[in-house]
């Protein structure tokens, strides 16, 4: 069973081994930076995603910023909408469905205690594992644009209203 399991301090050895890997890092880049966000992240904002309370990745969301959605040419995405980040960092759970099962019952989270419009993931257009991922979370493709960083993305969203 796929749960959400609070972040504490003591998970940071764990998140950081994982960044560091390379199939997370492949997509995620910076490794250090990306774990500096987690360090900056509030503990309503990320979580561990657990099968049958063994760690396996890591979620973490926030609302977006309407200014950065802009300067990149993303104006499709309404305010107040949540943009999500998620990876599987233990390689024997990748493909076994934790990651469509995490993003529901974030989903479900952020339906109720929200009021965001949507929630929203970007990645690289070629990143197909993630798109599968995604599409069995109930999520639909909005959009393409061109990340500074990691080139052509596409954006998938799931409404929440």
């Amino acid at each position: 069973m796929i749960t959400l399991l609070p972040v504490e301090n003591s998970h940071r050895e764990t998140i950081a081994g994982w960044l560091h890997s390379d199939h997370v890092s492949k997509w995620w880049g910076d490794s250090d930076g990306r774990l500096e966000q987690f360090d900056e992240t509030g503990p309503d904002n990320h979580a561990l995603i657990a099968r049958d309370g063994r760690p396996v990745g890591y979620l973490r969301w926030e609302t977006v910023d309407p200014d950065a959605l802009a300067s990149v040419g993303l104006t499709a995405v309404p305010p107040r909408s949540v943009d999500i980040d998620i990876f599987i960092g233990a390689t024997d759970e990748a493909g076994k469905g934790a990651g469509p099962s995490a993003l529901e019952l974030l989903f479900a989270r952020l339906a109720e205690t929200t009021d965001a419009p949507l929630a929203g993931l970007c990645t690289s257009v070629e990143n197909t594992r993630a798109h599968s991922a995604f599409r069995k979370a109930g999520c639909e493709r909005l959009t393409d644009f061109d990340d500074p960083t990691y080139g052509p993305c596409h954006v998938f969203v799931r409404y929440l209203r």
